[in-house]
């Protein structure tokens, strides 16, 4: 039970106290940049996200103007076998 005391008395020495202004001005550096990497990665996280939904934009647009020209297409059959 000692070691399990003398343990989190370690982890909570080892942990940075946001409540006070640290002395060392590289502390303030640390805690800073430890929020740094996840929203490097979120914000990683959204631009492929960005770049994969403009990438199935274009195809739909491209999907679209396909569809219509081929309806246009079998509109000008269309026309052409009721004018025969």
């Amino acid at each position: 039970m000692e070691l399990d005391e003398e343990k989190g008395v370690e982890e909570a020495r080892s942990e940075p106290n946001l409540s006070k202004a640290p002395s060392d001005p590289r502390t303030v550096q640390r805690v800073d940049t430890d929020y740094l990497r996840p929203l490097k990665e979120a914000m990683i996280s959204l631009k492929l996200e960005l770049i994969t939904t403009e990438a199935r934009a274009v195809r739909a647009e491209q999907r679209v103007e396909v569809i219509t020209q081929e309806a246009d297409e079998l509109d000008e059959i269309v026309v052409r076998e009721l004018d025969d």
